[in-house]
């Protein structure tokens, strides 16, 4: 049984119509220690709007009519979570993990810190780092990812700190200079560079100053540009949108938003004919210039938000 959306948490998510604060609204369903919201409602203190939490699952998606490319994602995403096995985690193969391993080891981690998830699908970051944070935030456009989600923090020790969401990053507010840290993985799943600029503002407005946001993209580097590989184009299996950025590009869409960015390929598959251990060989070759530029992916690091900017953009 859900424990249900944590009350400490209502304070750092705001309305999406008119950004206002949320309270509770009458007749939760509460737990018997009163910490969590098992049914019920969220309402707003401005514009009165209301948002539903069922079985624990804060719904802030309610009105919001998505994109075609994204309605495509989120329907396929509710299909394949249907054939999902809770009791295998995702990130036990080699290909996520050379992926994984660097993107945590990026992160800023603390048992006092809190951590805003943009994306956090069916919880193969979430279940790793929950037990890393005072509190987790974890945002979907997927509900059946967001309940195999809850099936797995079910499953597992570190669940009080979770909060689940089901939202949108271009409608979501969140109170300004909340959280510690904000984790996104491939953004370059979102549809649009609007979508993309949405995620990098909503990331920005949420951390506190010394706080780091996250993310990775998919990568057009020297593999990418061997093959052909067009900047934009689908995955093989469903069509879901993806497109390739540069390192460069990587840090000019975000550099509005943050004054300080870094960013590097990773997942750098090598001579794997000669079978040498992938992670190690991939984690190792991060450093090395040029051949790191054959990896998969782009993660990235973005640290002092730039609020000026952003106050006068939201004017």
């Amino acid at each position: 049984m859900t424990l249900g959306f944590p009350t400490q948490l209502i304070a750092k998510l705001c309305c999406t119509s008119d950004g206002a604060a949320l309270e509770l609204g009458p007749n939760c369903q509460l737990s018997e220690d009163g910490v969590f919201v098992r049914q019920g409602t969220l309402r707003c203190c401005g514009c009165s709007d209301v948002f539903p939490i069922d079985d624990g699952i804060l719904n802030m998606l309610k009105d919001v009519a998505l994109d075609d490319e994204s309605k495509h994602e989120q329907q396929l995403r509710n299909e394949n979570a249907a054939r999902i096995d809770v009791t295998e985690p995702a990130w036990q193969d080699k290909h996520n993990s050379m992926e994984m391993i660097s993107t945590l080891e990026a992160l800023s981690v603390g048992q006092d810190k809190t951590m805003l998830e943009l994306g956090c699908g069916d919880g193969r970051y979430t279940v790793r780092i929950a037990g890393q944070y005072r509190w987790v935030l974890a945002v979907d456009f997927s509900l059946e990812s967001l309940r195999i989600l809850q099936q797995r923090l079910n499953n597992g020790r570190e669940t009080r700190n979770v909060a689940l969401v089901l939202g949108d990053v271009k409608t979501l507010k969140v109170s300004a200079a909340n959280f510690d840290c904000v984790l996104s993985t491939l953004t370059s799943n979102l549809p649009t560079r609007e979508h993309r600029n949405a995620m990098y503002r909503l990331a920005a407005n949420a951390l506190k100053s010394n706080g780091r946001f996250v993310f990775s993209t998919h990568n057009h580097g020297l593999r990418q540009r061997r093959d052909g590989e067009a900047k934009a184009g689908r995955y093989e299996q469903g069509g879901i949108y993806r497109y390739n950025l540069t390192v460069s590009e990587c840090k000019a869409e975000v550099r509005p938003y943050f004054e300080v960015i870094k960013a590097w390929p990773i997942q750098i598959y090598f001579a794997g004919r000669l079978r040498l251990p992938l992670v190690a060989l991939s984690r190792f070759l991060e450093h090395i210039p040029l051949i790191r530029n054959l990896g998969g992916l782009v993660l990235c690091t973005a640290e002092q938000p730039i609020r000026a900017e952003l106050m006068m953009e939201n004017q």
